[in-house]
């Protein structure tokens, strides 16, 4: 899927265009799972290269790495010895803790989008963006604090790769939705959304981000 979409930028950059620009992107913000689980920092960084279609509409193919994850709702978890049985408190009651798990999932994206361009003043711009993408997990980690069915250390903390677990799925396809503001100095800030549209695993969860950015065109 990934090769397809890239020789289809190809085709894109080869055809005719008034004009075409090298444009570059960088964004922080927050990622998370369409769930309960909590937000966690963001990052993207990529180059696009936009074709002119009209007067105001434009298309931009984008090459991103993209640094999303997520944090599970944290959980209440029994401990047992060894053997299996519950270990108790002082007052007889079955001791618990705290399980929590925070996740780290690195994309590269490979984002369409299309532009639309609405005039203020002299070289002054409103930018409405919005297309599909797609994306393929590289890397990333999930940390565990406080797993009772682990055993030694690993109760206290333990680290996995987020792309090898069971059920897992590395691509990711969905909406990305954007608007900004275009300054005479060909700088353009912004705020964008990735809307997943595929489950990163059995449960269903699909990824969600939001990012301030700061955009320059060559």
């Amino acid at each position: 899927m990934i090769r397809k979409l890239i020789v289809g930028l190809l085709l894109l950059l080869a055809m005719p265009a008034a004009a075409q620009h090298l444009q570059m992107k960088i964004g922080g913000g927050f990622a998370s799972h369409h769930s309960d689980a909590k937000l966690v920092g963001a990052f993207k960084a990529g180059l696009g290269y936009e074709i002119e279609l009209g007067q105001h509409l434009t298309v931009t193919p984008w090459l991103t790495a993209y640094a999303k994850g997520w944090k599970d709702k944290d959980q209440v978890v029994k401990y047992y010895d060894e053997h299996g049985n519950p270990i108790l408190n002082a007052d007889g009651t079955q001791r618990t803790g705290i399980k929590s798990r925070t996740t780290s999932a690195n994309y590269l994206e490979v984002p369409v989008l299309f532009n639309y361009y609405l005039r203020l003043g002299a070289s002054r711009y409103v930018v409405l963006s919005a297309g599909p993408y797609a994306a393929l997990g590289i890397n990333g980690q999930q940390k565990t604090r406080g797993d009772a069915e682990q055993e030694g250390s690993r109760k206290v903390f333990y680290k996995t790769s987020t792309f090898k677990g069971a059920g897992v799925h590395r691509f990711d396809a969905g909406l990305t939705v954007g608007v900004g503001y275009q300054f005479p100095t060909h700088i353009t800030v912004g705020v964008e959304t990735d809307f997943g549209l595929l489950s990163f695993d059995k449960s269903g969860a699909r990824n969600v981000s939001g990012l301030i950015t700061l955009g320059y065109q060559f």
